[in-house]
């Protein structure tokens, strides 16, 4: 027996499943993306990744401490309204009135979805998950790009994105709530 340990590998990775499926999946300590119905691996975050997390998390809650219309959550899986897809945004914000679809997870579209690029994850961000997050209905996908030191809003338009880059971009949904490029990148 060799001392050097075995490292754990993904388990359901490929795997073609239902919603009810995945909910009933034991944990193999990987995070997933279900797109299309099948489960895709997204790694774990970098340290830069989690501290712009944290940092745009800062952000919305001391907004929502001076205006209480919503709150928000990280890494919760979403229930995508086709009844298909399971995708786990970096921050899901829900406004007051659709609190309804909060339970163990959120069972409907955000009102607004965070999603900060990552090299292994960015072509589906921009991609594959943007189609999912117009369609179910997001109102705003927010893009943090730590490689280019950017950030974007786009906005759901019914059936595609207007998208916004500036210096400084102001919520459509959050009255007052702004986020400036120099505030991330110090």
């Amino acid at each position: 027996m060799s001392g050097v340990a075995q490292q754990a590998q993904p388990r359901y990775h490929g795997l073609r499943v239902t919603r009810e499926e995945y909910l009933d999946l034991e944990e193999d300590g990987f995070r997933y993306d279900v797109v299309d119905g099948v489960m895709i691996m997204a790694p774990s975050p970098s340290f830069n990744h989690g501290n712009l997390a944290i940092r745009l998390g800062y952000f919305l809650q001391a907004y929502f401490e001076t205006h209480p219309v919503g709150m928000l959550s990280t890494e919760t899986d979403v229930f995508l309204p086709d009844d298909g897809d399971v995708v786990r945004p970096d921050i899901s914000v829900i406004l007051n009135e659709n609190m309804h679809i909060v339970k163990t997870h959120i069972h409907g579209a955000p009102d607004m979805v965070f999603e900060i690029l990552s090299p292994s994850t960015r072509h589906r961000d921009l991609g594959e998950k943007a189609e999912r997050y117009l369609m179910g209905g997001v109102k705003e996908y927010w893009i943090v790009d730590p490689a280019n030191e950017t950030i974007h809003l786009w906005i759901n338009q019914g059936d595609v994105w207007q998208k916004k880059q500036d210096n400084i971009l102001e919520s459509g949904l959050l009255p007052g709530f702004q986020i400036a490029t120099s505030q991330l990148w110090k």
